[in-house]
Order: C-alpha cells, then sequence, then structure tokens
C-alpha cells in the first residue's frame, strides 16, 4: 500500500488515524473476498452512498442492498487494490474525511459491456460511534487518465503555466 506525505491530517489522533486506515485495509479485503456480510458492518446506520455513476443509495439497507445486487451481477471475485490513502481530514471531532485511491479489475457491467480495469478515488467520510469509525458516506469517481494530464495542480501538460 503506497501511501502520499498528505495523507495524516495534524490534527488526528494517532489511535483514531490507525482505527481509519484499518477500516480502510478492511474495506479492500472485504471487497476482494466478495464479503457482503463483512462490509456491511462497515457502514453507519445512516451512511449514503454516490456511486461512481452518479446513483444515490440512503440509509444502510439502500447501501447494502445495492452493493449485494452489483455484486451478484457484477463484482463477484473482482479485486481491487488499494493504492493510496491520499489523505485523512478531521472536520470535527468524531467525523473524518478520507480520500482513498484505487485500481479495479476488468469487470462486466449490467449492460454486458467489459469495463477494463481501472483506477478510481472514493471519498469516505468516516463517523466514530460507540463499536469504531463507520462509513457515513461513500462516494466514489473514476479516473480519467486523459483529463488528469491537464490537471492545473498536478497534470504533467499543466506544469509551469501562470494563472
Amino acid at each position: 500500500m503506497t501511501q502520499t506525505a498528505l495523507a495524516a491530517s495534524q490534527n488526528l489522533v494517532p489511535s483514531d488515524e490507525a482505527a481509519i486506515r484499518s477500516a480502510i485495509s478492511d474495506y479492500e479485503r472485504l471487497w476482494n473476498l466478495s464479503d457482503l456480510d463483512g462490509m456491511a458492518k462497515l457502514y453507519a446506520p445512516n451512511v449514503h452512498w454516490v456511486n461512481v455513476k452518479a446513483m444515490h443509495w440512503q440509509g444502510f439497507e439502500e447501501v447494502d442492498r445495492a452493493h449485494r445486487i452489483y455484486f451478484d451481477i457484477m463484482f463477484k471475485g473482482v479485486q481491487q487494490k488499494l493504492l493510496a490513502v491520499e489523505s485523512l481530514t478531521q472536520i470535527a471531532p468524531t467525523v473524518v474525511v478520507a480520500v482513498v485511491h484505487w485500481h479495479m479489475d476488468a469487470f462486466k457491467t449490467p449492460s454486458g459491456e467489459i469495463a477494463p480495469p481501472h483506477e478510481s478515488r472514493m471519498t469516505l467520510v468516516y463517523v466514530k460511534q460507540a463499536d469504531g469509525w463507520k462509513i457515513a458516506h461513500g462516494a466514489n469517481i473514476d479516473v480519467d487518465a486523459g483529463a488528469a494530464r491537464f490537471d492545473p495542480i498536478r497534470g504533467a501538460a499543466m506544469q509551469g503555466r501562470k494563472s
């Protein structure tokens, strides 16, 4: 697992940072095992999820059901690799936003097309609860490598440009 220098929040207590990183690793492990019962334990009861195609699932039942259906249709056995925890930002004593960079293997979409291996970024909002840090909100976006070249901060095609 690669981690960037930006990954730690200055205000985040080391034990909380370790617990959140462990929860992210659990997400990767459980996804790769297609263990939906285990993944369900990572969610807060009021979790919301916006998937890569902008579908918005609200509440534990919808998030859990949507993931189970999509695992049955296209994700069972598809491996996901954690490339980096790019940032952990504490926005309140019991709320942390994580930006996570993933690699996903190829899979067949519900329409029958093959989605090639690709990278994505996920924003996960974690809330500290009595039983640990849980995902209160998740959103993932596919990385567009062609467009990334023109990122005004990190894109190779934009280096040296002045505003």
